[in-house]
């Protein structure tokens, strides 16, 4: 089925989107829309929704904790002052890089407004 402007306005198509970084992506229709929606937004939000795809996605949460995969940061469109915050921040779960993410706004939100 192809997804087209007029169904999804009458809501008789639910659009799956694909919101894997490419390329661990699947490809699913509708994945620009979420990327274009991340990259609208401010450096805060970015984060915020890096942490929430990390939540749904126990690889990307590997690469934010583990690995700290600058090309990670970089499909979020995070600044590199945020990049290196990421890369040192001392936190091993993503409950602790929430708390780390809170407690220190001026170093992660210094590009965004907050």
């Amino acid at each position: 089925m192809v997804l087209n402007e007029t169904a999804l306005h009458q809501g008789s198509v639910t659009p799956v989107m694909d919101i894997s970084p490419w390329p661990s992506g699947h490809g699913f229709a509708g994945g620009r829309a979420w990327w274009d929606y991340v990259m609208s937004k401010d450096e805060r939000r970015r984060l915020d929704n890096l942490m929430g795809v990390a939540l749904l996605d126990e690889n990307i949460s590997h690469r934010l904790l583990q690995e700290r995969d600058d090309s990670l940061f970089s499909a979020f469109g995070l600044s590199e002052e945020t990049r290196t915050w990421l890369r040192n921040v001392k936190a091993g779960s993503l409950v602790e890089l929430a708390r780390a993410i809170v407690s220190s706004p001026q170093e992660v939100a210094s590009n965004s407004g907050y």
